[in-house]
């Protein structure tokens, strides 16, 4: 059936091709590419449940996939609070050439107690191209950049690069076997794409084996990658280009490994649709003053560039950075315009949805070190009960000239850095109840765990009350509404008449209402 269904696609683009136009040149071979790679735009098929397994896992409600009724409750996205107004990492050394970007990734080794920064600095006299850099970190904060470079400058001097790969995904194995394999990093090679390497120390690479990691016949530049816990698998999440709504755009393909050897078929997961384009005139219009050329209505449009990636404990969460594109730029063969981050989630590593369409990392007023362009570290990481997102800013657009050492028509100082927005544990999203009150109740859920715990800030004078529900949403019988919870905590514990322990019910399937009064909730969890 699927063939039939494919074959008809594929006829039906023949003879439409003559009309659908990417930038100028027909898009059939990209399109036929498209469907013959074995992505059908219809619904795939995915497992039937009428309960939801929760585990002992923290639940989110970015998405509200676990909200069955909402009764004057809102949703609140929480942007990353950042750290400082100054860059803590900007370009200091002369091997760093004109900007440092977070093309690359950051991790917290528990073992040495440790932050570890893989970063990207531009061409200079040390290197011909961009090229990955290293730094350590005691703090987090301030960064030790006078680690001996591994590879060989073009002059000989002392830096401290350790690849020429781009857009390093390193993640520390403890668990494999071989030392020389303890770290290993998804990246891009230019010329040949997207690549897996491995090393002993973060620092001398090798390619973990020959040739590209994705079999596709058109790579683009940006990749992120990291290690899902939740899901045993190792997630890349890679920018390709694919035609959406009669244009060639940006989009985010994804492929997992089980092993770091073998990955699965690329499909599509993150692509631009109306409502993106329909927030570009907005967002250029913030980044207006930085904008080197004039804004073209025939091209504007939104493409999805690339997009770090946090493992929480029920989903994987994606910052997918948007390109807000004003014109085409010719000369320069690039588009201009500015880059958000913005927030996705996914269940399955499949399936994302987008409910938010505004940035988690909140712009800087056009002119600051954080104003027109983003990008993230391959991936967020927990810390200290926080979740810590490094990513890297500028004051320049996309085709600004001095993204290539020609001054532009602004007399702004040109900044570029990286920074870090951190939240406390899984605070991205809250439900929120006025003083007056709201309801909240869940679909059906069944858990594993002994004690109900609830991630919630609640306000002087609030509190939240929780009720155990029948399918028929009666609450149980030998259950009393709990305790009013008050106060601020990852962890409030809810109790029912001086019970906490609800280990009779697991694997019984049942409902949650939470009545909120003045109160955020950010999460809850059955733990054991």
């Amino acid at each position: 059936m699927k063939n039939v269904i494919q074959n008809s696609l594929v006829s039906k683009i023949k003879r439409l091709s003559h009309r659908v136009v990417v930038d100028g040149s027909a898009c059939y071979p990209i399109l036929v590419m498209f469907f013959l790679s074995g992505w059908v735009p219809i619904a795939s098929a995915r497992p039937q449940k009428t309960v939801v397994d929760v585990d002992s896992k923290s639940q989110l409600f970015i998405d509200q996939e676990l909200v069955y009724d909402a009764k004057g409750v809102s949703f609140t996205l929480h942007p990353g609070r950042k750290v400082s107004d100054r860059p803590l990492v900007k370009v200091d050394q002369p091997c760093e050439g004109s900007h440092v970007q977070m093309y690359g990734s950051v991790l917290y080794d528990s073992d040495e107690k440790l932050f570890k920064m893989w970063y990207l600095a531009t061409a200079s006299d040390f290197f011909s191209r961009e090229t990955t850099f290293y730094a350590t970190s005691r703090d987090g904060i301030h960064w030790n950049k006078s680690h001996q470079g591994t590879i060989r400058s073009n002059n000989d001097k002392p830096h401290n690069a350790v690849t020429d790969r781009l857009l390093a995904s390193v993640m520390k194995d403890p668990h494999d076997p071989d030392p020389a394999r303890r770290y290993k990093m998804i990246c891009y090679q230019y010329d040949v794409g997207y690549c897996a390497m491995v090393s002993p120390d973060g620092l001398s690479w090798k390619e973990a084996s020959p040739g590209t990691i994705l079999p596709i016949s058109y790579v683009e530049d940006v990749i992120c990658a990291c290690w899902s816990e939740t899901h045993q698998k190792y997630v890349a999440i890679f920018k390709q280009t694919m035609p959406v709504m009669g244009r060639g755009r940006r989009s985010l393909w994804s492929s997992t490994s089980h092993d770091f050897v073998h990955w699965s078929k690329a499909t599509p997961a993150i692509w631009a649709d109306r409502r993106d384009d329909y927030g570009t005139r907005i967002r250029a219009g913030k980044a207006g003053p930085l904008l080197n050329y004039p804004n073209n209505p025939n091209v504007m449009r939104t493409e999805i560039y690339g997009s770090g990636l946090y493992v929480g404990e029920s989903c994987l969460i994606a910052f997918p950075w948007l390109f807000s594109i004003t014109t085409n730029v010719p000369k320069v063969g690039n588009q201009e315009g500015p880059l958000e981050v913005q927030l996705a989630v996914s269940h399955d590593l499949e399936h994302f949805q987008r409910p938010y369409r505004t940035p988690i990392i909140k712009p800087g007023q056009p002119g600051e070190w954080d104003s027109g362009t983003f990008s993230t570290a391959a991936y967020a990481f927990d810390h200290n009960d926080e979740v810590w997102l490094y990513y890297s800013s500028s004051n320049l657009t996309h085709a600004s000239p001095s993204w290539y050492g020609v001054k532009d028509k602004h007399s702004h100082e040109v900044q570029t850095g990286i920074g870090l927005v951190k939240w406390r544990k899984d605070r991205f999203v809250s439900a929120d109840g006025p003083k007056e009150g709201a309801v909240l109740t869940t679909v059906p859920i069944h858990f594993s765990g002994k004690r109900l715990e609830i991630n919630a800030n609640v306000k002087p004078g609030g509190r939240i009350v929780v009720e155990l529900l029948d399918m028929d949403l009666q609450q149980l019988a030998t259950w009393p509404a709990s305790e009013p919870i008050g106060g601020d905590d990852l962890r409030h514990i809810a109790t029912f008449a001086g019970k906490d322990n609800v280990a009779d019910l697991v694997g019984k399937p049942l409902l949650l209402r939470f009545h909120l009064y003045d109160a955020q909730l950010y999460a809850f969890a059955f733990r054991d």
